[in-house]
């Protein structure tokens, strides 16, 4: 998933994007509100996580509407220090996913950015319904704490996590059963066309 992230703040800005790439996320991370516009055009993140003072709320709160009004889908959430109960009678933060206040957990961030799940995943998903026969490549990155999808690559590969080493086949066998389960089909309906022994990979997923 890819994230914008917009703080005026550059140590805080640093350290969230770190954390953030540490799990997996793809970060776009800006210093200012105009900078964070000219990304969200550019780049078409499918949430942002901005500093409601950036440099000021006034500034935070016309970001806000701007993002929303470029693409209203996108999920926006919003870091503040300010008094909690004053923040959410701001008519912007009917188009804010989630308020956030500074000094939370970062644990908190990551649980509610894990609950989005990237449009692209929905829509490949979504293709498979429609069409009942999908052939895609595969990003596979072996060895990870644990297997999981983790979203698209930028040239739209499906980008994956195996905890299987890739030996003897265990990779390509343990990335068979996550994308059955992924995509809720008997793991019969998932075959490996080429790329038995390369990290990128073509498969063909079938209902």
């Amino acid at each position: 998933m890819r994230v914008l992230l917009a703080d005026d703040d550059q140590d805080q800005l640093d350290l969230r994007r770190l954390l953030l790439e540490k799990k997996g996320f793809e970060t776009i991370a800006v210093t200012t509100a105009t900078a964070a516009l000219q990304a969200a055009r550019a780049q078409k993140p499918h949430c942002a996580v901005i500093d409601l003072k950036i440099p000021t709320e006034a500034v935070g709160l016309g970001l806000i509407r701007d993002l929303k009004g470029l693409d209203g889908e996108i999920r926006v959430f919003v870091l503040t220090g300010s008094d909690a109960k004053r923040i959410h009678t701001l008519p912007e933060m009917k188009l804010v996913d989630e308020v956030i206040m500074k000094g939370s957990s970062t644990a908190y961030l990551f649980k509610k950015l894990g609950e989005l799940e990237d449009p692209q995943l929905l829509a490949l998903r979504a293709r498979l319904a429609k069409e009942k026969e999908l052939t895609f490549d595969v990003k596979a990155m072996p060895r990870a704490a644990r297997s999981e999808v983790v979203g698209m690559t930028t040239d739209g590969a499906l980008k994956v996590r195996v905890a299987a080493a890739p030996e003897k086949g265990k990779a390509n066998e343990e990335l068979r059963d996550l994308l059955a389960e992924w995509f809720d089909v008997p793991k019969n309906h998932v075959d490996l066309l080429h790329g038995e022994a390369s990290q990128r990979k073509a498969w063909r997923v079938r209902r």
